[in-house]
């Protein structure tokens, strides 16, 4: 099977049956934060939901999707701390790596709950929802 593709938005397979559209192109994803202070660590967990969605429905409920985890990631409390004090660009630079890299309009607001989490008070934990459709443009 093929994948057709216009820049990154799948429009459709090739199989031996011809061309088939796909369900959907998008992917939700979730992203679970905690700060433990006892052991001085901020923890983010990555989940995706993997799998066809169907989402048309008016009353569509993300929260209740299967999430998969696809990747964890955890940091040192203290250097968040220096990082959260120099500001958003320095913070969003010590959480993203090789292997934890959001788009930036998720890693800003993945940032802003960080900022939260370590400064809001009793608080801690947060849990972010993303959809893909939100990044594409409205005639998609």
């Amino acid at each position: 099977m093929a994948i057709i593709a216009i820049g990154h938005q799948k429009i459709g397979a090739v199989s031996s049956n011809g061309l088939h559209r796909f369900k959907e192109d998008t992917m939700l994803h979730r992203f679970d934060m905690s700060l433990d202070e006892d052991a001085n660590r901020l923890s983010i967990k990555e989940f995706a939901v993997i799998g066809p969605k169907l989402r048309k429905s008016e009353y569509y409920d993300h929260t209740k999707e299967i999430y998969s985890l696809i990747n964890e990631v955890s940091y040192d409390g203290d250097i968040i701390r220096a990082a959260i004090k120099k500001g958003q660009k320095e913070l969003i630079l010590e959480l993203r790596s090789d292997y934890f890299f959001p788009i930036l309009p998720w890693i800003k607001t993945i940032a802003e709950q960080v900022t939260l989490l370590f400064n809001g008070g009793r608080e801690h934990f947060t849990e972010l929802f993303f959809d893909d459709r939100t990044l594409l443009p409205e005639d998609n």
